[in-house]
């Protein structure tokens, strides 16, 4: 049985967010090359320094030095500079970060390095009764789905609902609800997804428990 790695945070003091996609000229509609469809979607700032800064404002005036953020993928874009760039920008000492699909230039020297506490491509955590799975993707079965352990993800920026209890935390579809760019607490994310019923299609209790 996968075990669920028991962080020592207390409830409160955890966060999650995904895709801020720090540096993206092309999800800002000030600086974007995109045409429509695409750019229906853009983040309303004038120039993407200004989209950086709501996104960095946001996250601080949450996430204190001492608590965790845990990050579902998409951390940043321009390049290797800008992974240190962002990281240095947040006072939150403790960052966990799965990896998405435009983390390439992201790896293990990072954790290394001391930007990241960990770089997974899926985490299984408790944090104190709490146990959760955090991935880049939606899935519809994860490890414990049918036993109320939800799942945050991201990639879809608040474009698609998975089924189950799971939610997605990425940044855009968290504006959604608060007009700020800015992460949602543990505890918040943990009552949403209990109001939602399992995703039970796999009859996954016929075969274990």
């Amino acid at each position: 049985m996968i075990a669920f790695k028991k962080l020592p945070f207390d409830v409160s003091q955890v966060f999650l967010t995904s895709d801020t996609h720090f540096g993206h000229k092309n999800i800002c509609a000030g600086d974007t090359t995109w045409g429509s469809p695409h750019n229906e979607a853009c983040r309303n700032f004038t120039n993407t320094d200004a989209m950086n800064a709501a996104i960095v404002n946001g996250i601080n005036a949450m996430v204190g030095e001492k608590d965790l953020l845990i990050h579902c993928g998409d951390w940043s874009f321009g390049g290797k500079e800008n992974i240190w760039n962002f990281r240095q920008r947040l006072n939150c000492k403790n960052v966990i970060l799965m990896q998405g699909n435009h983390d390439h230039n992201i790896g293990k020297e990072h954790v290394r390095g001391g930007l990241f506490t960990e770089f997974v491509q899926i985490g299984f955590y408790q944090v104190e009764s709490l146990k959760f799975v955090c991935c880049h993707y939606p899935i519809a079965i994860w490890h414990q789905s049918h036993h109320n352990v939800p799942l945050f993800y991201g990639h879809v920026h608040g474009s698609f609902t998975n089924p189950g209890k799971s939610l997605d935390v990425g940044i855009d579809n968290i504006f959604k609800t608060t007009q700020v760019y800015e992460p949602i607490a543990l505890k918040t994310a943990w009552n949403i997804c209990q109001n939602k019923p399992a995703f039970l299609e796999s009859h996954h209790d016929e075969f274990t428990n």
